[in-house]
């Protein structure tokens, strides 16, 4: 028996899909301004192909209410059936481009928010592009320590739930402590009477847009 060594190289072209819905600021008619784009990622019970069932889920329910100033471009892609947004990394970076591209979207502020398996794909895509975002917000998860450093450029607001029995506090305790030892622009807010259900009161709190505003690459 003979063993050899060889190594392949090819390029292979990828096609990818993705739903989404996109909702623009009031004042978006202003044809002189760019504007922040953020991208919600979901959690793990709103997979599937029904995009329309985001209307009233996460950030774009918060917003709907009227209660906040978000000055922002909003794009909530849809995670498919039985995949995670790992699986999905290259179809959410293809819209965050096709976004940039055909909409007056201020690249130097482009924020990423998730919730639960969405705060697990918002470390994740924030890991493999880590020149694309200005920021980064987390919630109810945890992110791959061991490439922590890839994020110290990146300003970094994440949340948990003190109580949470899903996705244990020591996940994201963890994650940004390893990003702290790399000097990186991180926060996280704890909060210690609640569990892994943290959305609402954070994606309500008008601080954490204003912080989002002051954020640029």
């Amino acid at each position: 028996m003979t063993i050899k060594r060889s190594t392949l190289s090819v390029e292979i072209t990828k096609k990818v899909q993705i739903d989404y819905l996109i909702s623009f600021p009031d004042e978006y008619a202003d044809q002189t301004r760019e504007w922040g784009l953020i991208v919600f990622l979901h959690g793990m019970d709103m997979r599937g192909d029904n995009v329309t069932q985001l209307l009233n889920y996460g950030l774009l329910e918060v917003a709907n209410e009227g209660n906040l100033s978000l000055p922002f471009v909003v794009a909530v892609p849809q995670c498919p059936s039985e995949s995670y947004w790992n699986m999905e990394r290259d179809a959410v970076t293809a819209l965050i481009e096709e976004l940039s591209a055909n909409h007056r979207v201020d690249g130097r502020r482009i924020y990423l928010i998730g919730y639960s398996l969405g705060g697990y794909g918002v470390w994740d895509l924030a890991i493999h592009n880590p020149k694309m975002f200005a920021a980064i917000v987390p919630l109810s998860s945890g992110g791959q320590v061991s490439k922590a450093e890839k994020l110290k450029d990146i300003s970094i607001w994440a949340f948990h739930g003190a109580k949470d029995d899903i996705v244990p506090l020591e996940q994201m305790t963890d994650m940004v402590s390893a990003i702290e030892k790399h000097q990186g622009n991180v926060r996280l807010t704890i909060y210690p009477d609640l569990g892994h259900d943290i959305m609402r009161e954070t994606l309500s709190n008008q601080e954490l847009y204003s912080w989002l505003l002051e954020q640029t690459k």
